[in-house]
């Protein structure tokens, strides 16, 4: 009787530490934030516990149910029961079967919004340098792969304030990153970035740039990958109405580590060398996962630019903490 009582204990104390854990978020797919270190947790200590800590996420969260096998699988394959890992093969055979008929859409298959994985933020954002206050800080990122050997990432961030019924803060940044990696570790990449801000003493700044990169490391808890190439860059300038275009070399990094199983760190690095000009940009960025589908974000990014027109900051920083939610 005894034994009966203290099995029942363990599970209400793995259920309220994996509802602590994760939160109480509404889940409609993808493996609910937490469970994947609980499941680690019970693990290490019997196939017993990750069995009750496995039905009570399933039972809590079934729509999730595939991610939270799979999940599982990573953790200890073979640990799970046979219908769940034929229920995992026919998910993964249908998906392939899925890929083959959207595929066949033609033009559609890379057009179908619904396949980008689009995120979207919104926030405040405080700024020192060419400006100094606080702002309204929107964003959209998108991000697909085509198989394995072609991936796409489109990010907008914009960024806005008023003072005393003046604007003082305006700008767009639209980057746009696609890579081909016909080689395990390599990969070609081609970099664009549209820069318009108002407060910068550029009108724009518009930058192309092809490399070759590496993907030094990758595991289930960090990544990292550098590249390096040549590139050119048109600047028009505020004051003079001027266009110059620039020749240069860039080298940018990309560092993902995953902190916990609901919190990550990114960071991405450049430094461009332009004919008489530096310029340096980092943006580091933690993020939170309340739930599936929403996360908060505090980033800070830190910019710098050797040859500064007359009147702006050759330093300027920017720190946005948003709220982002992923369709």
């Amino acid at each position: 009787m005894a034994t009966g009582k203290t099995i029942s204990l363990k599970k209400s104390l793995l259920a309220a530490s994996l509802l602590a854990t994760i939160g109480f978020g509404t889940v409609h797919a993808a493996t609910p934030p937490g469970v994947e270190d609980m499941l680690k947790s019970a693990a290490e200590e019997n196939r017993a516990t990750f069995d009750i800590v496995l039905r009570l996420a399933l039972d809590t969260w079934p729509d999730a149910r595939l991610d939270i096998l799979q999940t599982a699988s990573a953790v200890r394959s073979e640990w799970l029961e046979a219908p769940q890992i034929e229920e995992i093969a026919v998910a993964e055979a249908a998906a392939v079967e899925a890929e083959r008929k959207s595929r066949a859409r033609g033009i559609l298959y890379y057009l179908d919004p619904s396949l980008w994985n689009a995120q979207a933020q919104v926030g405040a954002t405080s700024s020192t340098g060419d400006t100094d206050e606080q702002a309204v800080s929107a964003g959209l990122q998108f991000n697909r792969a085509f198989g394995e050997r072609w991936e796409h990432n489109l990010n907008l961030d914009f960024d806005f304030a008023r003072s005393n019924g003046f604007t003082t803060r305006r700008r767009l940044l639209t980057r746009f990153e696609t890579l081909y990696k016909p080689w395990k570790q390599f990969y070609v990449l081609n970099y664009l970035e549209i820069d318009l801000n108002r407060f910068s003493g550029f009108d724009y700044r518009i930058l192309d740039n092809v490399a070759i990169g590496a993907q030094l490391f990758k595991n289930d808890r960090q990544s990292l990958r550098l590249e390096g190439g040549p590139g050119v860059r048109l600047n028009k300038f505020e004051d003079t109405g001027a266009t110059e275009t620039e020749f240069l070399g860039r080298i940018s990094s990309t560092y993902d580590l995953k902190l916990t199983d609901n919190i990550n760190f990114n960071d991405r690095a450049s430094v461009i060398f332009g004919t008489g000009s530096i310029t340096f940009d980092n943006r580091a960025a933690v993020s939170a996962q309340i739930n599936t589908s929403l996360s908060a974000r505090l980033a800070f990014q830190v910019q710098y630019d050797s040859d500064a027109p007359l009147g702006s900051a050759a330093w300027d920083t920017l720190t946005r903490a948003t709220l982002v939610y992923a369709f």
